[in-house]
């Protein structure tokens, strides 16, 4: 992995510079999203929509392509940097490829996933207090029996209820122009609800303005 030096470089000056790192994420999330109709043609599988490794590690990996694909995405590598990031930090946890994604024919793991588990298992024991329970999970508050993390699960029904309760003062002209900065307030405010990244909110495109209602768990 030594002539990934410049990707390497490259890809955390982007982190310290504080850009948009969607690009290096993988793709699986676009192509593999939640899809109902699909489970109708065979057995039901929890984990084929879901990002394993984010749900239960709560860790995101990057690919580290120095060059942009046609469709904007960074070049895909085979090894990838898998990292703890939050809204103020970013850790990174160490280099793997692709194998720490697979198991063996036989339901094993393979020697790069085990290294990958054996990496969050020690920096969770590092993180936990002798004795402490530790769950797991994204933002360490354990997995649904469906796969989906509890810090999602309960993001999800919080903005419900926000929807629920907003939604009846958007026929409210004050209450309508009171989201917006004092400064800027169109005379037509034309808002729909909308999320940036996790974070739910109220978006007047026109305007440029986006109004956070409640943060997402990340």
């Amino acid at each position: 992995m030594v002539g990934l030096t410049p990707n390497l470089d490259a890809f955390i000056k982007t982190v310290e510079d504080g850009e948009d790192l969607t690009p290096y994420l993988s793709l699986g999330a676009i192509k593999e999203g939640y899809t109902p109709a699909a489970q109708s043609s065979g057995p039901e599988e929890s984990w084929a929509d879901k990002d394993f490794l984010l749900n239960v590690m709560g860790l995101h990996h990057f690919h580290l392509g120095l060059t942009r694909e046609a469709k904007g995405h960074a070049a895909r590598t085979n090894e990838v940097l898998f990292a703890s990031v939050t809204r103020d930090t970013f850790e990174i946890i160490g280099l793997f490829d692709h194998d720490a994604f697979e198991r063996k024919d036989d339901g094993t793991m393979t020697s790069e996933r085990m290294r990958l588990w054996s990496t969050y298992d020690a920096r969770q024991a590092a993180n936990t207090l002798p004795g402490q329970l530790s769950a797991g999970g994204f933002n360490g508050l354990g997995i649904t029996m469906s796969g989906h993390p509890v810090a999602v699960v309960r993001a999800a029904q919080a903005h419900a209820r926000i929807i629920r309760e907003v939604e009846p003062m958007l026929d409210d002209p004050k209450y309508i122009r009171s989201l917006y900065p004092a400064d800027n307030v169109p005379k037509k405010p034309k808002l729909r609800w909308c999320y940036n990244n996790l974070d739910l909110g109220l978006y007047d495109e026109k305007a440029n303005f986006f109004g956070i209602l409640c943060k997402g768990p990340n």
